[in-house]
């Protein structure tokens, strides 16, 4: 019986550079609360991020794994946080601060609905392009200040090669972090260790629920650990291979709200021992 239902974002809930997820994500996630199950995000997006998405009902997060398992947050309280090491960002970004197209963005642990960005070794415009494309607010610098941070990725423009050469430096330069490519030419930075699967073994810990009666949905790399961690792992049709091959099941593409249908069938079998439409192999 499940009574988790966790989704990614990005390309699973929500298409890529829309602002605001549908309607039919609104209705799905009201049935399967009437129905009695809690409903997340697991995402490598942060509270602020989660705001714009939800329309400013932060009730559609108040369960959920957040910054890819660095805040986990049950029935509105933080169950858990895990900061970057400071330190090892700033390594990393001197690492590629002269490499063309490659740059570093770190994230404050305290922010706003601006979402203000760090941004180590970009030229003002390679910076432009990803404050469009993934909604956020730039500030250009050389070194990191003396905060908490939350979060971090690099950009990687170019030939798929450039992909392979930063896993490669990242990996000798920077142990302390996972790097994860979520979409096309972005690395999400994730505290070794740290993912959407420790997370939920936190968020499941505090509900007192078995990692069976949790059901995910995902598109992306940073969602194959998820996907390995839960029975009931799931994959939209538009699916990164990697993620496609490592779910359970499979629903319909994000595009065609694969998802809030997903849901509806779950708040349909609530309570009861039998399996939703798409967990019927």
């Amino acid at each position: 019986m499940i009574k988790l239902a966790l989704s990614d974002m990005d390309n699973t809930l929500i298409p890529f550079g829309q602002d605001r997820v549908s309607d039919s994500v609104f209705e799905a996630v009201s049935l399967v609360r009437e129905a009695g199950l809690r409903f997340g995000p697991a995402t490598g997006r942060d509270e602020q991020e989660l705001r714009r998405f939800f329309g400013g009902d932060e009730s559609c997060f108040e369960t959920g794994i957040l910054s890819n398992g660095k805040k986990v947050k049950l029935d509105g309280e933080l169950v858990a946080v895990h900061y970057m090491d400071k330190e090892a960002l700033q390594r990393l970004a001197d690492a590629f601060f002269a490499v063309p197209g490659v740059f570093l963005c770190a994230y404050p642990a305290k922010t706003d609905h601006s979402n203000p960005v760090y941004v180590l070794g970009a030229r003002t415009a390679e910076m432009a392009a990803y404050e469009s494309r993934l909604r956020f607010n730039g500030i250009l610098c050389e070194q990191l200040p003396d905060i908490d941070f939350i979060a971090s990725a690099i950009a990687c423009d170019g030939p798929d090669e450039n992909m392979g050469y930063v896993r490669r430096i990242a990996a000798r330069l920077a142990p302390e972090f996972d790097i994860v490519a979520p979409i096309t030419h972005w690395f999400d930075v994730l505290p070794k260790g740290v993912s959407k699967a420790s997370g939920l073994d936190e968020l499941i810990a505090a509900m007192g629920i078995s990692d069976d009666e949790v059901a995910f949905f995902g598109d992306g790399e940073n969602d194959v650990k998820m996907m390995e961690r839960v029975p009931n792992s799931v994959a939209v049709a538009n699916a990164m291979p990697v993620a496609a091959e490592t779910a359970r099941w499979h629903v319909g593409a994000c595009l065609d709200d694969g998802v809030p249908e997903a849901l509806r069938e779950l708040a349909q079998v609530a309570g009861t021992d039998e399996p939703a439409s798409f967990m019927r192999a």
